[in-house]
């Protein structure tokens, strides 16, 4: 690994596998395709559109919606997806996208 490049943050297996790594301020956006049964759609996607950060983009009718997903931290983007996979009606939750960038001022 290039010197320049390495990480001077401690981070343990652990921290990583539960999303507890501290960002520093950046932003993150993921995509994900959300499998439901076909009649529960419109239900699935009003309890998941009620997590914070969680937008949905519509449904194919056949059971599959697109939701993005904005956080500003790992953890929390990870807390989201968890929510969606958990949430009733929910088949699978599939990660499509994920982006990540340095928050800066906007002034």
């Amino acid at each position: 690994m290039r010197d320049d490049k390495m990480s001077t943050t401690k981070r343990s297996r652990r921290d990583f596998l539960k999303g507890r790594l501290n960002d520093g301020g950046n932003g993150h956006i993921a995509s994900v395709l959300v499998q439901a049964w076909p009649e529960r759609i419109p239900t699935v996607e009003a309890e998941l559109t009620k997590i914070p950060g969680v937008e949905s983009h519509g449904s194919n009718g056949a059971g599959k919606l697109i939701i993005t997903v904005e956080s500003h931290s790992d953890g929390e983007l990870l807390t989201s997806i968890n929510r969606i996979e958990a949430a009733e009606g929910v088949i699978a939750a599939s990660l499509v996208y994920h982006h990540s960038e340095e928050l800066g001022d906007e002034t």
